[in-house]
């Protein structure tokens, strides 16, 4: 009703719940549900998958390069920012490669909140999506290189390595089969519009239940799910209106969780802090600094857009197969900076969001309704 933005009713909801209030949800109880939590991840990835327009970012040349550059100077500024905070390459490495990601949590709930449209609003869509695709294929690289250089003893990095991109490419794969079981199953069943929802989602479960018997990369398997409906599915949309609800729901159940984990000790560390400040401004202003071969966009709109991507995603939400709780191949330098970022990210996240959503003037009234 004040106009605030709803996701901060999750995040209040969080902090009170989670670990720096009552202490009634934390990592314990939320490793009961992990699987939940996975799937909901992957689902929400594979939202940002459909919103990826391919024919777009292969015509606008300019525009879809520049999104790509800003994955890769977002990523390489990481680094050089935190290896001389103390961090080990390997480390760096791996916390550059989340940070090339823009939560999809943040921005799509930014976006229904307040009816966003807009050429602003299509490009940061697309980025999300582009975001998560490099991010996966980096991170494979990042966590085989930590956990082969960590102090646990894990298999040497080719190893790893090999483990990591068996995982991408199963998962891709099972994308290709689930999308071609969808398309016979639509097609055998001759499935009117108001049926294909049901046949997508069961086609959906289907791809999880695959990926967690095979041990498959659910993130990209799903991202991968999205971008095939939208850019080989020439009938009309079909997954829109049914589920929005659920989605909206779905959201602010995962940014609840992501706020219940949040130690406010670890924000009150000032050289933590700092640097945790620094690389959130690092993200916005290279993700601009991209934006400048970008001659389509106004210089307003690409301040727009790289306010709008500023969020940031956590290790347990981009990887589902460990958690940064028991990562013990990480430092507890390393751990403490990504415990302030996930902080900073779900206290002023959604504000900066909506600010370059309302700032490309692409927000509607009564949205808040």
């Amino acid at each position: 009703r004040r106009g605030v933005p709803r996701l901060y009713g999750a995040v209040a909801a969080g902090l009170i719940l989670g670990v720096s209030g009552f202490g009634l949800v934390d990592t314990a109880l939320l490793t009961h549900f992990q699987e939940l939590l996975n799937a909901a991840s992957a689902l929400v990835l594979f939202e940002a998958g459909r919103k990826m327009d391919l024919a777009w970012l292969w015509r606008s040349r300019a525009q879809g390069l520049s999104l790509v550059l800003g994955c890769v100077l977002r990523g390489a500024c990481a680094v050089a920012l935190l290896v001389p905070f103390g961090l080990a390459w390997s480390e760096a490495a791996f916390i550059a490669s989340i940070l090339v990601a823009i939560n999809p949590v943040v921005f799509t709930s930014m976006v229904s909140d307040h009816n966003a449209t807009g050429v602003a609003t299509y490009a940061a869509a697309n980025a999300v999506g582009l975001s998560h695709l490099v991010a996966l294929l980096a991170l494979s690289v990042s966590l085989s290189w930590l956990r082969s250089h960590g102090v646990t003893d894990e298999p040497p990095f080719a190893d790893q390595l090999a483990l990591q991109g068996g995982k991408l490419l199963l998962g891709a794969a099972i994308a290709l089969l689930c999308y071609g079981v969808y398309k016979l199953a639509s097609s055998v069943s001759r499935a009117q519009a108001n049926v294909r929802p049901g046949i997508l989602l069961a086609t959906l479960m289907l791809d999880l239940g695959l990926c967690s018997v095979t041990s498959s990369s659910a993130l990209l398997s799903l991202l991968l799910m999205g971008l095939l409906l939208r850019n080989a599915e020439k009938r009309e949309n079909v997954f829109q209106a049914q589920l929005k609800t659920v989605q909206d729901i779905g959201y602010a159940l995962l940014f609840m969780t992501a706020a219940a984990l949040v130690q406010v000790e670890q924000v009150l560390q000032w050289p933590v802090l700092l640097m945790a400040v620094l690389l959130f401004a690092m993200r916005i202003a290279m993700t601009r600094l991209a934006l400048v071969p970008g001659y389509a966009w106004s210089a307003r709109k690409k301040h727009a857009i790289a306010l709008s991507a500023c969020s940031l995603v956590s290790f347990s939400t981009l990887v589902v197969d460990s958690s940064i709780s028991n990562a013990a191949y990480l430092s507890n330098t390393a751990t403490s900076v990504m415990g302030a970022l996930l902080a900073l990210n779900v206290l002023v996240a959604p504000a900066i969001t909506w600010a370059g959503l309302h700032f490309a003037g692409e927000t509607h009234k009564g949205s808040e309704l």
